[in-house]
């Protein structure tokens, strides 16, 4: 057998969604204008997590790091204030997902959500495992948590 063996190579190689599979935090979130200017969808140093297990299924949590705490300890009980800055400063979803390995995308289909009117929704996000690329009018980069 000689050193390289491109069956046996090929068979190592993982899918999309086999690399997909597992827990990534959150690098950056921008909403990226028409003009190629940015702005911090979540503030400066947001905080976010993803994890997509090998079933196909998902969730994604994404909020503000400089949030306030509430005045009162009770999440139910916040100031209209309050309620508006965490609805602003939160996104957080869950659902299924299927991977294309023709376009390097994946599907999701939104079981819940923070932000109501995506329950339902089926979404399309193009995934770049190696690097982030811009493109439409939010960027999210996400690496491999530790």
């Amino acid at each position: 057998m000689s050193a390289f063996d491109p069956k046996r190579t090929l068979r190592r190689q993982k899918t999309l969604k086999d690399q997909l599979v597992g827990a990534w935090a959150l690098g950056s979130i921008d909403y990226v204008r028409a003009d190629g200017s940015r702005s911090s969808t979540f503030g400066e140093n947001p905080k976010g997590i993803a994890f997509f297990d090998g079933s196909g299924n998902y969730i994604i949590t994404v909020m503000r790091a400089n949030r306030s705490k509430y005045a009162i300890n009770n999440r139910a009980q916040g100031t209209a204030e309050e309620n508006k800055a965490t609805a602003q400063g939160t996104i957080t979803y869950f659902g299924t997902y299927s991977v294309s390995e023709t376009d390097s995308s994946i599907s999701i289909h939104v079981v819940s959500s923070s932000f109501p009117n995506w329950i339902g929704a089926d979404q399309k996000r193009i995934v770049a495992l190696t690097a982030s690329t811009g493109g439409g009018t939010t960027e999210v980069v996400f690496t491999r948590a530790k």
